[in-house]
């Protein structure tokens, strides 16, 4: 608790209500376990409405949602019973839902209260940095392109820490329709959520300038005690500086450092992304993913499935 910001909850920054109450207003409650008036374990559900159905569901630019469970012990043991039977207390105090779509925090290890309350189970995978060694020994477990890409940068770019939030969306939109597709979120939630965080100093936008003071790229890093994440980046696919992208992720990586913080890609199953995102040496994380479904809502959902295979 010394470490926490009186405004701050126990979990991580997307368990804090200032960033549910921006990516998923008026939709959130906390399901939690209390003792004589302590919480205990502390999970935020957000729900939907879709055609009189309960959907409980990710929201958007949020990559896990809890929950948090207190630990009395250093027991391995000890730590595994508790977490199972607060897991299992936690899925009864859940509301009645027609749709369950969850990402669980990485540091819940134990999945199968789920399974055993008829829940299925997939893995998720993010890529960290943790640092047991210094920024030095991690530059030399960068591949020789990455850093080879960032020696050049370096020598045209410089790096700002004075990025508004529209600029910054105009080069995740560059980055989109490259694609042929539209950012998942809006410029107006993006602001909020820089708004706010930068209020809170626990969050950044950081861009790479050429001396004219051209934007090749920029990147959204949030941070709580534990982890800086990488949330949102683009960049300018005009630009002929390719290491602008790595350039800025060095960065930040740098700059957890200095936080002593783990620094998180926000994995992808996109397969150059990983690619990429596997230069710069970082650990393979998994998390669980845990999907439920009543059974009147199961035919509209495999139907919407099915119609999605078909517009292909």
């Amino acid at each position: 608790m010394d470490k926490m910001k009186p405004h701050e909850l126990e979990g991580n920054i997307f368990m804090q209500p200032w960033w549910l109450d921006i990516v998923a207003p008026g939709r959130w409650e906390d399901v939690t376990i209390e003792k004589g008036g302590e919480v205990f374990a502390r999970w935020p559900i957000v729900k939907k409405k879709d055609r009189g159905f309960l959907l409980i569901e990710m929201p958007v630019l949020t990559q896990k949602l809890g929950p948090w469970i207190k630990q009395t012990s250093s027991k391995k043991q000890a730590i595994h019973s508790n977490e199972r039977s607060t897991l299992i207390k936690l899925i009864k105090k859940l509301p009645k839902f027609d749709k369950f779509n969850y990402n669980l925090s990485s540091d819940i290890t134990n999945h199968l209260p789920f399974i055993w309350n008829g829940f299925e189970q997939s893995s998720g995978t993010t890529f960290q940095i943790q640092f047991p060694f210094s920024v030095d020994e991690q530059w030399e477990r960068l591949k020789s392109a990455v850093r080879r890409d960032i020696r050049r940068a370096d020598e045209v770019l410089t790096i700002s820490a004075n990025i508004d939030a529209d600029r910054l969306y105009k080069m995740i939109e560059l980055t989109f329709d490259r694609q042929g597709k539209k950012p998942p979120y809006s410029k107006q939630l993006l602001g909020k959520i820089y708004k706010t965080g930068s209020e809170q100093n626990r969050a950044q936008i950081f861009g790479a300038l050429d001396n004219e003071g051209k934007l090749h790229a920029a990147q959204l890093i949030i941070h709580d005690d534990d982890s800086s994440y990488y949330l949102a980046g683009g960049f300018d696919p005009t630009s002929e500086i390719p290491g602008a992208v790595s350039f800025l992720l060095w960065n930040s990586i740098k700059e957890a450092h200095k936080r002593d913080n783990t620094f998180d890609f926000e994995g992808s199953s996109v397969e150059p992304i990983e690619y990429y995102f596997s230069s710069f040496a970082p650990k393979t994380v998994h998390f669980h993913c845990i999907r439920g479904m009543s059974k009147k809502y199961a035919p509209i959902h495999f139907s919407k499935k099915l119609l999605a295979k078909l517009m292909r």
